[in-house]
This record gives structure tokens, C-alpha cells and sequence, in this order.
């Protein structure tokens, strides 16, 4: 998380030193399609982020199949699907954002089949609860 900050935070001034032009073989033209995907790209990403270390917290509490894990993983699917769309709109820019807008949004089905074994296994977790 604090990475992707740092490089939110640089990305102007790296773009107008020519750090990528050297290093990545960018044309500058094109510097000025990736900021504007990178930090629309951020929203979703950071979401996920927060809902993924969340999610975490809870398992290393042992509060593995709980509402509130389903909720974050519900969440982190719908960042992905998100990101999938925003790299769908970015393959104006390059065609490398159609490969990762499939990738994104096939991990949100993973994801999505996660989520529902979860919320299944939640339901089962208080039915077993509420059995004497």
C-alpha cells in the first residue's frame, strides 16, 4: 500500500523527468494516457487493499466464516470487476490492458465462487449455532 502511495505521489514528477522514457522505452505521448489510468486504477485497488488486510485481521482472530468476511470479500470482487472495467476503457492506450482486464475479471469470478462458498459456509456456521 505504501508503494503504490509513494508512486501515486512521484508518478508527475517521474513523468516529467523522463524516468520511464529511459528505463520502460515509453513514448512521452503515451505518459500521458498512463497517469490518468493509474490513478483511476488507485480507487479500486486501494479499496481491495483495505478490504483484503481487513479480511486478514479477521482470520488471524480465528473469525474465519463470519458476515463481515463475506462483506470483504463481496467487496474485493466488485474492486476487481471495477479495475477489469477501467483496464477494458485503457486498452485505448495499449493493448497490454485488454490481457490484464481479463485477468482482473477473472479473478473476480474466483473471487465471486469464493465469496459464495464463504456465505455458504456461514450460513451452515450459525444453523450448526443454533442446534443444540
Amino acid at each position: 500500500m505504501g508503494l503504490g502511495l509513494v508512486l501515486a505521489v512521484l508518478l508527475p514528477f517521474l513523468c516529467n523527468n523522463g524516468f520511464f522514457e529511459q528505463r520502460a522505452l515509453i513514448n512521452p505521448s503515451d505518459i500521458l494516457w498512463l497517469m490518468p489510468i493509474y490513478y483511476s486504477f488507485c480507487v479500486p485497488a486501494y479499496i481491495a487493499l483495505f478490504s483484503l488486510d481487513r479480511l486478514l485481521a479477521a482470520v488471524r482472530k480465528d473469525e474465519v466464516f463470519s458476515s463481515r468476511n463475506v462483506r470483504y470479500l463481496r467487496i474485493i470482487t466488485w474492486c476487481c470487476f471495477g479495475a477489469a472495467i477501467i483496464l477494458l476503457v485503457s486498452t485505448l492506450a495499449s493493448i497490454v490492458f485488454a490481457v490484464l482486464a481479463i485477468l482482473a475479471a477473472f479473478f473476480g469470478i474466483v473471487l465471486r465462487v469464493v465469496k459464495n462458498l464463504f456465505a455458504a459456509a456461514v450460513a451452515l456456521k450459525d444453523e450448526n449455532d443454533f442446534t443444540i
